[in-house]
């Protein structure tokens, strides 16, 4: 069997001594895609705010690739794990800087702007290159983020409320790059 991405064992995570989520066992594996559903208050954006470490569990184990999930550096875990939050502030400056500036966080890519040129071309955004961040609609705003992202070529991508500020025929075409990124370039891709 394959070794796992992503493990957890006896996991559980807490608010104010509340359990939000537990989970006994649970593997993700490599090149595979998860979503995450549930009602509101169910725990998806706990599960995914550990996944990307923004949160800790309480108690148990959650593994990253055999290792501890904290036990990375931040630079070593952040260069191999791409997320887009459901919250994100636009910040100053054009789609192009922002974009050059997320890629430039990772030590795999050689070339931004090639990587700059084949996302805008995937996903449709030459058009909003020039444009001010804070200046997009919220639905563009998503669009670039997950642009962004996507880009990255991390081994894995967490995008918690993929849907949001997307139209349905946004979402189809999303839903299409994302298989190409898990069934041909190997990404684990975890959605809520």
């Amino acid at each position: 069997m394959p070794q796992p991405i992503f493990s957890f064992k006896n996991a559980i995570y807490e608010i104010d001594g509340q359990k939000v989520l537990v989970v006994k066992k649970f593997e993700m594996h490599r090149g595979a895609t998860y979503i995450v559903d549930g009602s509101m208050g169910s725990g998806k954006t706990s599960l995914v705010n550990i996944l990307s470490r923004k949160n800790k569990i309480t108690s148990g184990d959650c593994e990253y690739e055999k290792k501890k999930l904290n036990s990375y550096s931040k630079r070593s875990f952040n260069d191999q794990i791409a997320f887009v939050d459901q919250q994100f502030k636009a910040p100053f400056g054009t789609v192009n800087k922002f974009l050059k500036k997320t890629l430039n966080k990772y030590s795999h890519i050689t070339n931004v702007n090639r990587k700059i040129e084949d996302i805008s071309k995937k996903m449709d955004i030459e058009y909003l290159l020039d444009r001010k961040m804070r200046k997009l609609s919220p639905g563009q705003l998503r669009w670039i983020v997950l642009a962004a992202n996507i880009a990255a070529d991390t081994k894995v991508l967490l995008i918690d409320e993929i849907e949001q500020h997307l139209s349905p025929n946004d979402l189809n075409r999303l839903v299409k790059i994302l298989y190409r990124k898990s069934n041909y370039d190997g990404v684990t891709i975890v959605d809520t």
